[in-house]
């Protein structure tokens, strides 16, 4: 519970600082780094192939919105086709690393970049080599910043050992039906 507790407390307190002096980086949301530190997190340690995947998808998102806004027209099924290529891709390269790369992590990393750019793409489809490229970098620079925090959160928490059941007393049914249990 320690670790836990600590854990947040770092990610709160980097959320905390980027809401008052992120938009000095170009971070003006914050949810790229909570996911970063999500995935920092997520089933143990920090690994470089979760921050890998992410940085893989978060580039393979901005190449398929290159992708959709130079040579597709712009229909749905243009959209769907380049989609469903940056998925197979992804799922290509986590396959090739035998997952050291996870195919979710690439998948977040996209879903980040999407969420960031589509809407800015939708209001200036003429835009993209203005603001794609800031997009990839915001959304990169956040997720930096977010695995950052997980592995300072890691470092700090290191020598607190989750609670595990050996912990904890286990007492037979029927101690507790002879009340011989306190």
């Amino acid at each position: 519970m320690t670790r836990t507790v600590l854990t947040g407390a770092v990610i709160a307190l980097l959320a905390a600082g980027l809401a008052v002096a992120g938009s000095a980086l170009g971070i003006v949301t914050l949810w790229p780094v909570l996911l970063a530190a999500a995935i920092g997190l997520a089933g143990g340690h920090v690994t470089l192939g979760r921050v890998a995947g992410f940085v893989v998808g978060a580039v393979t998102g901005f190449v398929a919105m290159a992708v959709q806004a130079g040579l597709l027209p712009a229909l749905p099924a243009a959209q769907a086709v380049v989609v469903a290529v940056a998925v197979v891709t992804l799922a290509l390269i986590a396959a090739l690393t035998s997952d050291r790369i996870p195919l979710w992590a690439g998948l977040v990393g996209y879903a980040a970049y999407a969420a960031l750019y589509e809407p800015m793409y939708a209001a200036r489809p003429t835009a993209f080599l203005a603001e794609a490229p800031v997009a990839l970098l915001t959304v990169l620079l956040a997720a930096a910043l977010g695995a950052a925090a997980a592995t300072l959160a890691e470092f700090l928490t290191a020598n607190l050992r989750p609670a595990s059941a050996d912990d904890y007393e286990v007492l037979a049914t029927d101690q507790l039906a002879d009340g011989k249990a306190v």
